[in-house]
């Protein structure tokens, strides 16, 4: 939901001479967050588009985690400084604005759920012990935190071991499916008990991350080079996330198809890379962050008291517009430049 998304120079053994803006990375952010909106605002029978929009942020995370991590050896404390300046200014001015607005209200809002989102635990607390309607997207956020954490520390562990990189990450990614699916056998409540768990959802991030590495190492299949193999993997994935196919293929199939999909974008046909990088979609890309988390009020609003859909929508893309404007752009400059 919030990586910077630039090119890096993928020659091993030194950093990034330079970083390239992939304009079509940021219309895969604008894809990502517009299944969500579809999936909240304008479902579609059948599918689940909200959830089959985090799978596309997740496996993106993965794939520039990858980048940023292992590829260009980015510093680590200069990463999490970036991390925090993008992140931390703009959940907080919306998790202390949301308790002012909606305290009291039919979407709950609880402090100690908004204590657990601001630390980064709501995807286990709010699972097991206490959660509120406006902060149940924040699961994604806990997800994607602990993730730069556990691959920070993989990025000391191996780093001059490539192969031991790749087989750790690979033992990593099974042992969090197999922990998913033992999960999803006992638990009561699969979608919050499994689903939000990084134990088990980290799953999606690591095999982005290991097909990213596959083919920085010079190993990409051919096949997966087809200029149109982004397309049908998403599609395929896609079909994957029909409400009729079982839960644990969703994330099985159709997450390591996205995971093909977004590592083979880069050689996809120039018409579907223009696509993707029209103004519109990288715009939508650069906004997502803040719509993603100003769409939910707006989404349990009209879950809850069933509000024109319409009016939900513009309030949530209102809200988001002025915070990426106001909160969420100015924040993570001055941090960037004065910190």
């Amino acid at each position: 939901m919030d990586i910077a998304i630039e090119r890096t120079d993928v020659s091993e053994g030194a950093p990034a001479r330079s970083r390239e803006r992939l304009l079509y990375l940021d219309g895969w952010r604008g894809i990502s967050i517009a299944l969500v909106l579809m999936g909240h605002f304008t479902p579609v029978r059948g599918i689940n588009l909200g959830l089959l929009g985090v799978e596309f942020f997740f496996v993106l995370s993965g794939r520039l985690m990858a980048e940023i991590l292992f590829i260009e050896r980015y510093p680590l404390k200069k990463f999490f400084k970036r991390r925090f300046s993008r992140i931390y200014p703009a959940l907080l001015v919306y998790v202390l604005i949301s308790m002012v607005a909606l305290s009291g209200t039919l979407i709950a809002f609880k402090w100690k759920a908004a204590l657990t989102a601001l630390t980064f635990t709501y995807n286990y607390a709010g699972a097991f012990v206490t959660r509120a309607g406006a902060l149940d997207h924040v699961w994604s956020l806990s997800v994607e935190e602990h993730s730069y954490v556990f691959l920070a520390i993989m990025s000391l562990v191996f780093v001059r071991n490539s192969r031991g990189l790749m087989l750790a990450v690979l033992a990593s990614a099974a042992l969090a499916l197999m922990n998913g699916a033992a999960s999803w056998a006992v638990m009561s409540d699969p979608m919050t008990r499994v689903y939000w768990r990084t134990d088990v959802h980290i799953a999606s991030i690591l095999l982005s991350v290991l097909l990213c590495l596959i083919k920085a190492g010079g190993y990409y299949p051919r096949i997966l080079q087809h200029p149109l193999i982004s397309v049908f993997a998403a599609m395929g994935a896609t079909a994957a996330f029909l409400d009729a196919a079982p839960m644990p293929l969703h994330y099985v199939l159709g997450t390591a198809l996205l995971a093909i999909a977004v590592n083979s974008i880069d050689y996809s046909a120039k018409a579907i890379l223009s696509a993707l990088s029209t103004a519109p979609m990288v715009t939508l890309g650069l906004w997502s962050y803040s719509l993603y988390l100003w769409q939910q009020p707006f989404f349990q609003f009209r879950y809850h008291i069933d509000g024109s859909p319409v009016l939900c929508l513009a309030g949530a893309f209102a809200c988001a517009i002025a915070s990426y404007y106001l909160v969420e752009k100015p924040s993570r400059s001055w941090l960037n430049r004065n910190w």
